[in-house]
């Protein structure tokens, strides 16, 4: 039956799944978390679940973006079938090293622009500036070039995000005014030819947005950030356009008409006084399948199910669908996902719990097909990869899983779909 799956009989080999138990309650007007829908995946433990006629070409490239030292970029390669490419264990390729500017702080944040060849950096400057980088990935094999961009006005204070929505790139801050405000400021990349040469700068959208608001940061896997993250809603405005949508810490989230600039923010409306409302942490990723938004915090992939009424030009969320996954350590599991097409989405959890990560770290790289209902996720592929360090950690506070970005890329390898690998070395695995 849809949204369910058969219990894995006894004695099977490994890489079998558990069955996934139904996530709502017939009839309730919201998901019932009494029974949340489970999912196996582990470190070292392969699962595969495509049918051998199934289309195996390449089709997306994903950038790993992770901080130590400096933002190195991992990359591997997804087929149509949802297959992983490479072999269990392998290392996952080193795509670029960025190394780390003087006053730069470790965080990063990425977002593809328009043309799906390039992608904005941003990182915070201490006591300064934002800083922007455009890293343009080659279509062949040649190195990525990185280009300055204009820094952001100084109004950006706080965390900034950069999001790409509508053709356009935008850049999101959010800050305390008192201890009962806080303010929004937008800002959009503009590109204008002078004399045949493209300039850009970055333009204020609007005036800075101000809302009186409890503060509470209360939930210990929240970041101590206001600004949580975002998902982009295409074809979800009133007008068929694009909607940004913002997560805070305090529980509120607030849409963005990209294509009605000067109608500000819109408060989104909870269908239910439930309290468990998490906020997406990172980039959140829409589904039209389901139509839904999904991140992903720790060991648990959240679900927000997308209500708009005929005659209502605000958003509604009914509270997360979870769905769980029990072998993935939760106190130590970093993780994104993204949303790649064709009904498929993939997640990465960096796992940083074991004694070998002074050297390297390990991933949990995982594909899942979606269904029409929220929790109606169907394993294709799960596997682990090595992430090595731009360079040595000597604690853990100094690495982060800064993003996940996705991108099509035609001349892609294609998967090496019936090869095994170890699934963990020796040392790794004692």
């Amino acid at each position: 039956a849809d949204g369910k799956m058969a219990a894995a009989d006894e004695g099977k080999a490994e890489g079998t799944m558990a069955a996934a138990e139904e996530g709502k309650a017939e009839g309730a007007s919201y998901p019932d978390r009494s029974t949340p829908p489970i999912l196996e995946v582990a470190l070292g433990k392969d699962f595969v679940d495509i049918p051998s006629n199934a289309d195996e070409s390449p089709a997306w490239l994903l950038l790993v973006g992770v901080m130590s030292g400096g933002l190195r970029f991992h990359r591997f390669g997804v087929a149509r079938s949802g297959r992983i490419s490479g072999r269990s264990g392998d290392t996952l390729q080193i795509f670029h090293d960025l190394k780390k500017r003087q006053g730069c702080s470790r965080s990063a944040r990425a977002a593809m622009a328009s043309d799906g060849r390039s992608l904005c950096l941003l990182q915070r400057v201490e006591k300064a500036q934002t800083e922007a980088l455009q890293l343009q990935l080659p279509a062949e094999e040649e190195l990525p070039a990185e280009v300055l961009l204009p820094p952001l006005d100084p109004s950006m204070r706080g965390r900034c995000v950069p999001i790409s929505a509508d053709g356009h790139i935008w850049a999101v801050s959010a800050s305390y005014c008192s201890a009962t405000s806080f303010r929004l400021v937008l800002q959009r990349l503009v590109i204008q030819e002078e004399e045949g040469v493209a300039g850009q700068h970055w333009e204020q959208v609007g005036g800075p947005f101000i809302q009186h608001c409890k503060v509470e940061l209360s939930h210990p896997m929240w970041s101590p950030d206001l600004l949580q993250g975002y998902a982009v809603l295409p074809g979800q405005g009133p007008d068929g356009g694009t909607l940004i949508l913002l997560s805070l810490g305090n529980r509120l989230f607030f849409t963005f008409n990209c294509s009605a600039p000067n109608s500000g923010w819109t408060k989104v409306t909870h269908t239910s006084k439930d309290k468990y409302y998490v906020p997406i942490l990172g980039r959140g990723v829409y589904a039209q399948e389901s139509n839904a938004v999904y991140m992903v915090g720790k060991n648990v992939i959240y679900a927000y199910k997308l209500k708009l009424g005929h005659e209502e030009t605000s958003l509604k969320l009914d509270p997360p669908v979870e769905i769980c996954f029990p072998s993935v350590t939760r106190n130590t599991a970093h993780s994104f996902l993204t949303h790649l097409g064709r009904g498929v989405m993939c997640c990465v959890w960096i796992c940083v719990g074991l004694p070998c990560w002074l050297d390297h770290l390990h991933a949990i790289i995982t594909t899942f097909h979606l269904g029409p209902e929220p929790s109606d996720l169907k394993l294709l592929h799960s596997t682990s990869r090595q992430v090595d360090m731009l360079l040595p950690m000597k604690h853990l506070d100094e690495f982060e899983f800064c993003f996940l970005q996705e991108y099509k890329d035609d001349k892609a390898l294609p998967p090496q779909a019936h090869e095994e690998g170890v699934l963990l070395h020796d040392r790794c695995r004692s």
